[in-house]
């Protein structure tokens, strides 16, 4: 199963970006680009369970890859249990949380899994790309699998 999953760590340190875990973080997440270095840094919640602290991370690295850090100096996102949600709409938060869902759970893998290996569950989709259910709930239905 392992070649199954992405490695958001794997990718944030490919772009360059300092990932550090946190235990006394009062949020999931955030990510930060300092004006003086230009380093980014991701720091997330440690305490939380394996899979959510890879979507966070996952979410942290929307937030780079849709360019949210380049409208100002010191840009800063910090990212409560609330950002996660989705009654709470803010568009920054949904682009990053929907870049989150296509890096964790590509279209391709996610279509291999069901095609070529016979995964019939959520449940069983989740394990292989660990993440929760409720994230593969939300990912298949998106790409038109569930409604």
């Amino acid at each position: 199963m392992d070649n199954f999953y992405v490695d958001p760590i794997a990718l944030a340190r490919k772009e360059g970006i300092i990932v550090i875990p946190s235990s006394h973080l009062d949020v999931n997440g955030s990510i930060e680009k300092n004006s003086e270095t230009n380093e980014i840094v991701i720091e997330y919640n440690n305490n939380l369970h394996p899979n959510r602290q890879r979507f966070t991370i996952a979410h942290e690295l929307g937030h780079y890859y849709a360019g949210h850090l380049n409208d100002s100096a010191n840009k800063l996102f910090r990212d409560p249990v609330k950002n996660f949600t989705l009654d709470n709409y803010d568009p920054l938060e949904a682009e990053a949380n929907k870049i989150a869902a296509e890096l964790l759970m590509p279209e391709d893998k996610i279509e291999f899994l069901i095609q070529k290996l016979q995964y019939s569950t959520i449940d069983s989709l989740a394990e292989a790309l660990r993440v929760s259910p409720a994230a593969m709930t939300y990912r298949l239905n998106n790409l038109g699998y569930i409604s």
